[in-house]
């Protein structure tokens, strides 16, 4: 059995009449939603699930259009061309199924608060829904096609992007009234994205064009020259001052990932390793704090995760650019990142991307401990310490020369490694 991953265009669909248009298919064997639990880095001791075969969609309408993770990634919408799937991350339930007449979704996002599904569909329709119900209950309109949602960090507000136009409701009344048009790009608005603290929504065009507005005035701040090609994936550090987006247009697009200051508009960095087009960004939450203080970690808080053609996750540090470390075990690409909110913690060990033929895979992060044998003899003494020392043009480990090796020498070699 095949299913058909399609990119449909929405403004040639609606041009159409409501008749699928399809700009690229990408065939591929697939039965059904896999869940996999992955150790960082590797694909052994898989244990999968599937989604049962009587709620699987008929093969020749279950072309997988839309993937959503709510906020705090604990749910997971799936749009096929007729129907809308909510599924729980964690325990890979079924949640709730969306199955009234639905024209080609191809846009979705998850409220805030996990209660609202918005799915935008090839017609110029834009639909509400109950999660915990699914249930249908607002419909509103563009008119043009909408392929971009996001709701605001609050919940107060709900940015549709379509040809040319940003319109932003008002969620605050009980039924979603239109607050204000945005209006600055030249072509389709492609993705939406919102600071943490809701002032300010990012978008981006088929052409490579980053615009940041302020949510409160409707003016733009800054105009953002960014990429080549179409850009797929914008997400904001949590502290709020950092943007990072990539994107594609052909599959011999750029591959790289820019990093912005979203109150100057500057570019910071650009970061370089896939091999091909980026489709998914993720930052890891803060960490908690202790004592008033952040909790220190090389993962949690400190993390940028990419994803796209190339089948690899990298993991960046965000604001130096460095390689955390690369999870390898995808086979097809990789189109949805979201880290996940630990039960024990305020912070995050585990992220969960989706892959092109439709597995979801759940990688764990922790940290390894680290070993004090560091030069691999099996024991842990003054050799180790000699080992060190030679890392930082020493040739013996008594470091401040006092003619013994004690806890000043270890102190010494803490601060050369920043401990």
């Amino acid at each position: 059995m095949q299913r058909t991953l399609n990119f449909i265009d929405p403004l040639a669909h609606w041009a159409s009449g409501g008749k699928r248009n399809v700009r690229q298919s990408l065939i591929f064997p697939f039965l059904c939603l896999c869940f996999t639990l992955l150790p960082s880095g590797s694909a052994q001791n898989v244990t999968q699930w599937r989604v049962p075969e009587g709620n699987a969609a008929p093969a020749d309408t279950a072309a997988i259009n839309a993937i959503a993770f709510s906020l705090d990634g604990t749910q997971l919408a799936i749009a096929s061309a007729n129907r809308i799937t909510l599924y729980d991350t964690y325990t890979r339930k079924e949640l709730a199924l969306f199955s009234a007449p639905l024209d080609n979704t191809v846009a979705l996002a998850f409220s805030p608060d996990n209660r609202t599904v918005a799915s935008a569909s090839g017609d110029a329709t834009l639909h509400l829904w109950d999660a915990r119900t699914g249930e249908h209950s607002t419909h509103l309109w563009h008119t043009y096609p909408v392929v971009a949602l996001a709701f605001s960090p609050d919940g107060n507000t709900l940015a549709t992007g379509s040809f040319r136009k940003i319109r932003l409701w008002n969620l605050t009344t009980g039924q979603p009234t239109q607050a204000s048009v945005l209006e600055g790009h030249r072509d389709m608005v492609t993705t939406l994205a919102f600071s943490p603290d809701s002032k300010i929504l990012a978008s981006t065009s088929f052409y490579g064009t980053i615009l940041l507005w302020d949510i409160e005035t409707g003016q733009r701040r800054h105009n953002l020259p960014a990429h080549t090609d179409s850009i797929t994936a914008l997400t904001f550090s949590p502290d709020n001052r950092t943007l990072a987006s990539g994107g594609y247009w052909s599959l011999d697009a750029e591959s790289t990932i820019h990093l912005w200051d979203i109150h100057t508009g500057h570019l910071l960095t650009t970061v370089e390793g896939h091999t091909d087009p980026v489709f998914a960004l993720a930052f890891s939450p803060d960490p908690p704090s202790v004592n008033g203080e952040a909790a220190s970690d090389n993962i949690y808080g400190n993390t940028l995760a990419s994803a796209g053609w190339d089948s690899t996750i990298r993991l960046w540090h965000p604001q130096t650019g460095p390689l955390h470390g690369t999870l390898e075990g995808n086979t097809p690409p990789v189109f949805a990142l979201a880290f996940l909110p630990d039960s024990h913690s305020t912070y995050s060990n585990t992220l969960a991307s989706v892959n092109l033929d439709g597995t979801i895979q759940l990688w764990s992060l922790t940290a390894a401990p680290k070993s004090w044998d560091v030069n691999a003899d099996g024991v842990v003494n003054v050799l180790d310490l000699t080992f060190i020392a030679s890392r930082f043009g020493e040739s013996a480990p008594d470091l401040n020369g006092d003619g013994i090796v004690n806890i000043l020498d270890l102190t010494l070699i803490a601060n050369h490694i920043g401990e």
